[in-house]
């Protein structure tokens, strides 16, 4: 199930900070704008990709009754996915409050504008919701709280799911 509401919310406190705190910093990529992509629930919150002039996220945002009093700016959290198990980093904006961001690209220059970046964010969460082969699972299930191991770097991984045509 998709949750628009939640990527509206993500997608103004992060123009409010291209447009102040991040306006004036060489690391932008000129051709990219912010966009909250594929947000849906998962786990009581709701999970999407972030993308930013500046970086590219997965980001959690928990739902707008939980309290996360415990949990501080960079603590770690391990999140499962059908895929595997993630690490987020928790982060905490005013007018957002409390969300966990796992980093995918920063900076963004070697994506070449917005139809790539969503195009790699719309993969990111495919890629996260697929249950990884059976020997992976196998594996997963003998040895639970491990993470899956992939060996390609973040950016192979990510651009091994664009078309060919379409690989940075």
């Amino acid at each position: 199930m998709t949750n628009p509401a939640a990527a509206l919310r993500l997608t103004e406190v992060f123009q409010g900070i291209a447009e102040t705190r991040m306006a004036h910093l060489p690391l932008r990529q000129p051709a990219l704008r912010v966009e909250a992509v594929g947000f849906r629930l998962w786990q009581g919150g709701s999970v999407g990709v972030l993308i930013t002039p500046w970086c590219m996220n997965l980001v959690y945002l928990p739902s707008s009754g939980s309290t996360w009093d415990t949990l501080h700016p960079g603590m770690e959290v391990t999140l499962s996915f059908p895929s595997g198990h993630y690490v987020f980093r928790v982060a905490r904006e005013a007018t957002l409050g409390p969300y966990l961001t796992g980093s995918l690209f920063s900076p963004m220059f070697g994506l070449s504008g917005m139809g790539e970046a969503r195009a790699v964010a719309e993969s990111v969460m495919v890629e996260i919701f697929s249950e990884p082969p059976a020997p992976e699972r196998e594996r997963a299930a003998c040895h639970p709280g491990t993470r899956l191991r992939v060996d390609l770097d973040r950016r192979g991984f990510l651009a091994a799911s664009l078309p060919r045509g379409e690989r940075p």
